[in-house]
């Protein structure tokens, strides 16, 4: 939609100057128009051209690439399985027709697109507008486009992992919380049932043991070389809650202490987390592990990326933080990957974590099943 209204200097200046809008897109939008702006920061460029008169097309194009941000990707895990027995093929024809008829309600405040099914998963994308943190009036809104992808585990032929690709952190329990509203629907005729992966699953000891294993996790293709960061926080309760710095510690290689040093050297040689004093602190006064950020490089390509493991906003992400490509000069240079294959790492990233959440459900419920008998002796 074009921009009617006129947008004052002021105002353009403000979306530069708090990077609501890339330097570098301004920059594009401008050289279109002629306009060669020379300069070398976002500061400079917003002091360059507020004071210029731009027209509806030339703000409305701004507007555009507002929405456009060359973010690495992250992603959301839950997983579903089929209401009754039925084969992979049944399943996503079944699955894909719930969400055609889903986009045909109206009056929504979503809207589904691109809905496809194929031999082996389903692809939509759900849009929405999310409110923005700016006040101006082109900037009150954003257009949220998720990309997800409905995909079988490869070690279960009865449950399925949904994949969904997005920007912001919390963007993504929009669409989670569609899933539960079709099951709430209809119940008894719902044709899936929703696991979440959930911190809050894991017994406390289980907390750390996730971020030990995913660590620990032998790879074919890529090899752990540091850990990047951690954070602890008091309880799941607090995971989100980023303002309160009693209730939750951000430990990365400016901390001055040696605590992600003694972290990282216990996951590479395999030492065990729990062995390890500053863990064993955090565990004595009730602090659990909430995210991890692992470096891997790959074995055969010069490529090395940091992921992210967290569990805010409650479900499991996996995310790529940064990307290196290994240079002639034989240094790592920050380098952004292509989507596609950023992509591929997030879904065998994606089924690791799940590999590793699934082993120690299975030992809580053995332990359980342990103590039951013992109880019952």
């Amino acid at each position: 939609m074009a921009v009617q209204s006129f947008v004052k200097g002021d105002d353009l200046k403000k979306l530069i100057e708090d990077k609501l809008i890339n330097a570098q897109s301004v920059k594009y939008v401008l050289r279109q128009k002629g306009i060669l702006p020379v300069c070398t920061n976002s500061e400079v460029l917003s002091d360059l051209i507020y004071h210029h008169f731009f027209g509806s097309d030339t703000m409305t194009k701004m507007q555009e690439v507002m929405n456009f941000e060359q973010n690495n990707l992250k992603s959301t895990v839950v997983i579903i399985s089929p209401k009754s027995e039925q084969s992979k093929e049944d399943f996503l024809t079944s699955i894909a027709d719930e969400f055609v008829n889903k986009g045909r309600i109206s009056n929504t405040k979503y809207t589904l697109k691109n809905i496809a099914r194929n031999q082996s998963n389903v692809t939509l994308q759900y849009i929405y507008k999310k409110p923005q943190r700016g006040r101006i009036k082109i900037a009150e809104t954003r257009t949220v486009t998720l990309d997800v992808t409905i995909s079988p585990l490869e070690d279960d032929s009865q449950k399925y992992k949904v994949s969904i690709r997005h920007e912001g952190m919390s963007e993504s329990k929009q669409f989670v919380s569609l899933l539960d509203e079709m099951i709430q629907e209809d119940s008894e005729q719902a044709v899936f049932g929703l696991k979440r992966i959930t911190l809050a699953s894991l017994l406390k000891a289980h907390k750390v043991d996730f971020f030990d294993d995913f660590g620990a996790y032998s790879h074919k293709e890529w090899k752990l070389t540091d850990i990047i960061n951690v954070t602890v926080n008091k309880d799941e309760k607090t995971i989100d809650d980023e303002n309160d710095e009693t209730l939750s510690s951000e430990i990365d290689a400016s901390e001055p202490t040696g605590r992600l040093s003694g972290i990282s050297s216990a996951i590479l040689k395999g030492d065990g987390l729990r062995n390890n004093d500053f863990v064993k602190e955090c565990m004595a006064q009730g602090f659990i592990f909430s995210s991890m950020s692992y470096k891997f490089s790959h074995k055969t390509l010069p490529i090395t990326i940091v992921i992210d493991v967290n569990f805010k906003q409650t479900d499991l992400k996996i995310n790529i933080v940064k990307t290196y490509q290994l240079e002639d000069d034989g240094i790592e240079h920050l380098s952004p990957l292509p989507a596609s294959d950023q992509s591929s790492y997030i879904d065998y990233f994606q089924n690791v974590a799940y590999t590793v959440y699934s082993r120690l459900i299975e030992k809580q419920k053995a332990q359980l099943v342990e103590q039951t008998t013992q109880t019952e002796k």
